[in-house]
């Protein structure tokens, strides 16, 4: 992508509250806010990395037109609460990054509940 206008990203109220929240819980936590600072950048420029998926949506909601939802899985440190995950909207024809929600592996197993997921989808991307 060398040459190419990086993607702006876009951290929703709802983003901005659970990395709030998160950062609170690491002992660390100076080191923790680096670590999302550097995966966040390195998003703008590879938004699918090795280890983000595509991930299914809640309900029947559907995206607009060239949004696609995916979840990046990261480990911070050990144990349940050292296991963050990222789940982002992408949209390269807008060149745009829109975070949905960050969360340990403690706060939810699998994934946040789909009637909260869906809301929040449907507050950022105002449909």
């Amino acid at each position: 992508m060398t040459g190419s206008t990086p993607f702006s990203i876009e951290a929703s109220e709802n983003f901005k509250r659970a990395f709030k929240k998160l950062a609170k819980i690491h002992i660390h936590k100076s080191s923790f806010v680096e670590l999302i600072e550097k995966i966040l950048e390195e998003l703008t420029e590879d938004q699918y990395p090795t280890n983000s998926r595509s991930e299914p949506l809640p309900g029947k909601i559907q995206l607009p037109e060239g949004w696609t939802f995916h979840k990046l899985e990261v480990r911070f440190s050990k144990g349940a609460s050292g296991q963050i995950r990222i789940m982002y909207l992408v949209s390269p024809n807008t060149r745009t990054i829109r975070l949905v929600w960050v969360y340990s592996h403690e706060q939810f197993a699998k994934r946040p509940a789909d009637a909260d997921l869906k809301r929040t989808l449907r507050d950022i991307l105002d449909f």
